[in-house]
């Protein structure tokens, strides 16, 4: 199975940063981070974590350079390791004296049919399976929602960042994807209730953001999917066998 990824972001009234993206398929792997201050902080730690990713796919045996948690597989342990490293790299660079740039990010990784992910701030996650409702797989309470006390909503504020601290919170995990699967990603204070009603068949991103400004047209967000696709090496032995292929 393979990545495929799209995304469109919507203005609004108010400002949120776009994400800076990168799908790298000799790796397998989508990585989005999202830039609170210099946009290049966005650029280096996905350049970081694609360096050790690639690293790590070439060199099954290298010594990792933290130590591997015994909870998690190998691809989740390498994309925890890249997303440390990059932690590590921005607090040095950017931020060991005074505050300069954070980022969230949100980086997925596809091992055979495994989908691990991690996460540190937004975006939330939802996952279209089977046409069925969507299911929040990951949710994180920004500052704009935490800090809200009116019926007017403050303008975007994250509550996580990577880089702003030697260490750093990671929400990880992982599920055994299937081909067709898609994972919504919502830069958004709230996932408005819309979103919940679709079924993984009328996940089209532009119809997506349409409904979700037509509801608020003031609040600024960001709309991703990723979609894991079939691939003809992934035929099971069952198809082989019933003469599917020649």
């Amino acid at each position: 199975m393979k990545l495929a990824f799209t995304s469109q972001p919507y203005a609004g009234a108010d400002s949120r940063p776009t994400p800076e993206v990168s799908l790298d398929t000799s790796v397998n792997t989508l990585i989005v981070a999202t830039p609170w201050g210099s946009r290049e902080a966005s650029r280096k730690v996905i350049e970081r974590m694609l360096e050790y990713l690639a690293f790590a796919s070439q060199d099954r045996e290298a010594t990792s350079p933290l130590p591997r948690m015994s909870c998690l597989s190998n691809a989740a342990n390498n994309l925890r390791t890249a997303a440390m490293l990059a932690n590590d790299m921005l607090y040095r660079e950017d931020n060991s004296e005074e505050y300069r740039s954070g980022v969230e990010l949100f980086a997925a990784t596809l091992s055979q049919n495994e989908l691990s992910w991690l996460q540190v701030g937004g975006p939330h996650l939802l996952l279209g399976r089977e046409n069925r409702s969507l299911l929040p797989l990951g949710s994180s309470v920004d500052l704009a929602l935490d800090l809200n006390q009116g019926a007017s909503r403050l303008p975007a504020l994250p509550a996580q960042l990577l880089g702003l601290d030697s260490n750093v919170n990671l929400t990880i995990n992982s599920f055994r994807a299937r081909p067709k699967d898609s994972i919504v990603l919502l830069s958004h204070s709230c996932v408005p209730e819309h979103l919940f009603s679709l079924k993984s068949n009328q996940l089209e991103p532009q119809k997506i953001v349409r409904a979700l400004s037509q509801g608020d047209a003031n609040t600024a967000f960001w709309l991703g999917l990723l979609s894991i696709q079939a691939e003809a090496s992934d035929l099971t032995h069952s198809e082989l066998t019933n003469g599917d292929v020649a």
